[in-house]
């Protein structure tokens, strides 16, 4: 029997993790840049304001203006990924990255600090369209949603690693850690960069000049892809729900304890790492993505209603709802990840999956950007259970948009496959 053994490891491995070559190539760059990414999300603010020496309050409107700038990058570099090649684009902007936030620690004004972020947010909208696009150059149909479902997993991971790691410099609290972290998040980028050297994916382009002067600003043309963007990007509102919304609810609405907010982010990073690929099967196919969006309009109108129901309840009634709010919410995230894969790849034509993805990362960015206001004026104000169920119908509404999205008439397009 224990011959057997090997055999039902490496099944079980395969099972779990992307296919061999160049989708785990690209699962393990992915890893280490997101292990930067929680570095840098639970510490960036400490160390600008610790260690720079910023005010909050222009640290946080330097980050909203360069986030709303950054968004204008997103289709235009994601036509260079396009132009040059996905894999080649995609290293230059990680190099970008990594140039700006090593210069970050020897920022100590606000000009430098805000022009620094502003050329690293950019890069970032820009990495995030050549990253899409090299998803679509590794594989095809449902290969495609596959991986990108094993990229969302190993986002949780990294993230996750990340910020534990972070923890104990947040622990010492002192300018020589926060700098020392800094570092090694400025170094992430290079690392994520390096397993790109072995990838050999084809580098997709229009095949003509004709090709690529019809497609160069396609995507503004495509009412269905925008449509569809549309949708995806008010329902991805519920991620902005969990990372700004709950801390703010337990703690000031309901007598919940204060350690639940970890709890309920330790649900969600769980489900997501254990159900994500699950979940994202058959997503490949429109009209069941364009389901699975629905769904996760009714997961997070549930998970709306369940929350505007704890307040006023004793600690162990709202943290049993609290709880079935998390689940709710994540079973929203899920479906919605998938859906998105799914359609975000399949209605954009191939060659120009850069500008396309650039495009679809509108509707995310968009959604960050006004997601706090929103959220604080329905959820956290005079009415919070009546804006609560207002939130719940925004999602549900959005959601059964998604079908009817698929009807509105797409881009004509010209071929514009071809490999060099």
């Amino acid at each position: 029997m224990t011959t057997h053994a090997p055999g039902r490891t490496r099944a079980l491995l395969d099972a779990y993790l992307p296919a061999p070559g160049e989708p785990r190539l690209l699962a393990v760059s992915w890893l280490v840049k997101t292990v930067g990414s929680g570095l840098y999300l639970t510490t960036g603010t400490l160390f600008f304001t610790r260690v720079v020496g910023l005010p909050v309050h222009q640290v946080a409107s330097g980050l909203t203006v360069a986030g709303i700038v950054g968004l204008a990058g997103a289709v235009p570099l994601g036509r260079l990924a396009d132009r040059f090649g996905p894999r080649r684009t995609y290293a230059v902007l990680l190099g970008v990255q990594f140039a700006t936030m090593a210069a970050l620690a020897f920022a100590r004004t606000f000009p430098v600090f805000l022009a620094l972020i502003l050329s690293f947010l950019l890069a970032e909208q820009g990495s995030t369209a050549a990253r899409g696009a090299l998803v679509a150059t590794v594989g095809e149909g449902a290969e495609r949603v596959r991986l990108r479902a094993y990229l969302r997993v190993v986002t949780n991971i990294g993230v996750t690693i990340g910020a534990a790691a972070a923890a104990l410099v947040i622990q010492a609290d002192s300018e020589a850690g926060y700098m020392a972290l800094l570092w090694c998040t400025a170094l992430t980028y290079p690392g994520a960069a390096v397993p790109l050297w072995w990838l050999r994916a084809r580098e997709t382009r229009p095949a003509t000049a004709a090709a690529r002067t019809g497609s160069g600003w396609q995507v503004l043309r495509d009412g269905r892809y925008a449509a569809v963007t549309l949708v995806c990007g008010v329902l991805s509102l519920q991620a902005q729900v969990l990372s700004f919304a709950v801390p703010l609810w337990v703690l000031q609405h309901t007598e919940a304890p204060p350690a639940l907010v970890s709890g309920i982010v330790a649900v969600n990073t769980v489900m997501v790492i254990c159900l994500q690929v699950r979940f994202s099967r058959g997503a490949d196919d429109d009209s069941r993505a364009a389901r699975m969006c629905r769904n996760a309009g009714i997961a997070l109108f549930a998970a709306c209603a369940l929350a505007a129901c704890t307040s006023g309840l004793s600690g162990w009634s709202a943290t049993v709802l609290l709880l079935l709010f998390a689940a709710a919410l994540t079973f929203g995230e899920l479906w919605l990840s998938a859906g998105s894969f799914g359609l975000s790849f399949s209605l954009a034509p191939e060659g120009v999956h850069g500008q396309y993805q650039g495009f679809f990362s509108l509707g995310r960015g968009a959604a960050t950007a006004v997601a706090p206001v929103l959220i604080a004026l329905l959820c956290l104000g005079d009415h919070p259970r009546a804006g609560w169920l207002v939130l719940g119908t925004l999602f549900v509404v959005a959601g059964a948009a998604a079908p009817l999205a698929l009807r509105v008439p797409a881009a004509r397009t010209a071929p514009s496959t071809a490999t060099d």
